[in-house]
């Protein structure tokens, strides 16, 4: 009965494992992110494909989680499932646009400083104990993030975005057993590279 067909990908990694002295590393790869594969290089060719097929997508990072979605036409699904999956598994990461997102993450901190709601949390997050990964500013802004080079996020993402981290969903209109075949189809050659899974006390 659903009139869209929808993905969704979280990885277990946030702005909590941000290395010290680079806040918001974890939301800037979050943006190089959709920045071209090896199998699909252009840079615009995912958002064109979803907005040619009725199409949408999103992502956001958390403290403790990154989430990655979209939806589109179901006839439309499994290309995208196609172009979704190549960037857990084969992003480009091009050094080109690292200036450009530098000032995207910049533009969305100097946007929430107007925000109550992104104020709030930060004045909360200066409240918690000092050795939380809580206390500390995780959207990022040109001062954290200047002089970022490609190794940098190259090796939190080879480090975080691994397998066992990760959780899948699909829904669509087509069948149980389709979904199954595309998730192997595409998803399964995603590496898995043994790492534990990071946990965080609530004791703030």
């Amino acid at each position: 009965d659903l009139n869209k067909s929808s993905a969704s990908l979280v990885v277990g990694v946030g702005s909590y494992m941000d290395p010290e002295g680079r806040a918001g590393l974890a939301h800037f790869l979050e943006h190089m992110l959709f920045l071209g594969t090896e199998k699909y290089p252009d840079e615009a060719d995912y958002s064109n494909y979803l907005r040619t097929n009725g199409g949408y997508n999103n992502a956001y990072t958390s403290g403790d989680h990154t989430n990655y979605h979209f939806e589109i036409s179901h006839q439309a699904f499994e290309g995208a499932i196609d172009r979704f999956s190549q960037f857990f598994t084969a992003p480009l990461f091009s050094a080109e646009f690292t200036e450009r997102e530098m000032n995207a993450v910049d533009s969305e901190f100097e946007m929430n400083l107007q925000n109550d709601n992104w104020r709030g949390q930060q004045m909360f997050r200066t409240m918690v104990r000092e050795d939380h990964p809580e206390n500390h500013f995780s959207i990022g802004n040109l001062e954290t993030l200047t002089g970022i080079e490609r190794a940098e996020f190259m090796a939190f993402f080879d480090r975080y975005y691994s397998a066992e981290l990760m959780a899948l969903s699909l829904t669509s209109n087509a069948s149980l057993d389709q979904l199954e075949t595309w998730a192997r189809r595409y998803f399964s050659v995603i590496r898995s590279g043994q790492q534990a899974e990071v946990t965080f006390t609530a004791d703030l």
